[in-house]
């Protein structure tokens, strides 16, 4: 190609901005494509946006 430089290039990649609101837990609905069943669900990311996890709703949570 004309004007294209040889070497190594590296790109240069922004941290990703997560939301609070991603953060704290955002109600979404989980669905299955072989199934009709749907679940509500919370879903959360770590800090850096590299995991995403949900718990269910339906579920309850007892912390002694």
């Amino acid at each position: 190609m004309a004007g294209a430089q040889p070497g190594v290039h590296a790109l240069q990649l922004k941290p990703v901005c997560v939301s609070d609101s991603l953060k704290k837990g955002t109600k979404f609905v989980k669905w299955d494509d072989d199934s009709t069943i749907v679940t509500p669900i919370i879903l959360r990311s770590d800090p850096q946006g590299f995991f995403f996890y949900w718990t269910d709703q339906n579920k309850v949570v007892v912390f002694f």
